[in-house]
């Protein structure tokens, strides 16, 4: 049995437990009730530029901020708040040497190819000129993924050129075309829409870059599966494209034996993502 009807069902117990009301698909009456605090202004725009109908409703669902189950609304609850702030706390958290200068939302790398590249959920600006692009995961990974859609479309493989390779990435080229063979096959992670922002990435930064993902983990055999899943992809791909998976279990863990953390955020994380005895 999948473990996800336990996740969005915790998620509804945290939204009815602060007097929300979530319609029957999960969804709150505004995009303000589902976050930490009000938009930034600069991330407010950029996701109204995006491409992925995060604040808009459409004529068949209302905007999808509005889910509790969003992945989006995760990544800008988690990350937002940090935006012109000292971001030096993050900063170690993720291991990284070099001082975030920005945080970015929704931003576009584009491969080089027809059509709308994908949105990367969250990209760093790092002092040091590198670019760390996030691809963050709430419930979605808990979803095994459909045999009978294409991981890539004709485009990412055209007769004669490797498009990862020319980027100096063989590794992630060899992982492309074996997942797109039917050789290698990802479960649960989605290694095609990481390799996608790869090749944007790398095109865009050539080597100034580095993947992560970032999810919130649940118990269950899904987890184990999808752990294996990630460690398998980290092997395969190239070492320049610095790939690196965390849960945001073990951030917020991290985060919170710091000091001069704001206790606001730490009680609304821990209350709307990390109450699962679980992983406490």
């Amino acid at each position: 049995m999948s473990s996800k009807p336990q996740l969005l069902y915790q998620q509804r117990q945290w939204a009815e437990s602060v007097g929300l009301t979530p319609d029957a698909r999960g969804y709150l009456d505004t995009v303000e009730a589902n976050l930490f605090q009000p938009l930034n202004e600069t991330t407010r725009k950029a996701f109204e530029n995006g491409s992925g109908s995060e604040l808009q409703d459409t004529l068949t669902r209302p905007a999808k901020m509005k889910a509790l189950h969003s992945s989006s609304a995760l990544a800008v609850n988690f990350f937002d708040s940090w935006v012109g702030k000292d971001t030096s706390i993050l900063a170690a958290s993720l291991g990284l040497a070099s001082e975030i200068t920005d945080i970015k939302f929704e931003e576009k790398f584009s491969t080089g190819l027809t059509g709308i590249p994908p949105n990367l959920d969250v990209t760093l600006e790092l002092a040091d000129g590198y670019i760390v692009g996030i691809e963050s995961k709430l419930s979605e990974w808990l979803t095994p993924k459909s045999k009978s859609i294409a991981p890539f479309k004709p485009k990412y493989f055209p007769v004669g050129q490797g498009l990862w390779k020319l980027r100096s990435l063989p590794h992630a080229q060899q992982l492309a075309e074996s997942i797109n063979m039917g050789e290698q096959s990802f479960r649960y992670l989605d290694a095609p829409q990481l390799l996608k922002h790869a090749l944007g990435l790398a095109t865009q930064l050539g080597e100034r870059l580095s993947l992560f993902y970032i999810y919130l983990d649940w118990p269950g055999e899904e987890s184990e599966a999808h752990g294996q899943e990630i460690q398998r992809f980290g092997a395969l791909v190239d070492a320049s494209l610095r790939f690196e998976a965390y849960t945001y279990q073990d951030l917020f863990s991290s985060l919170n034996n710091k000091d001069g953390m704001d206790e606001s955020y730490i009680s609304y994380m821990r209350a709307r993502y990390f109450g699962n005895a679980a992983y406490n």
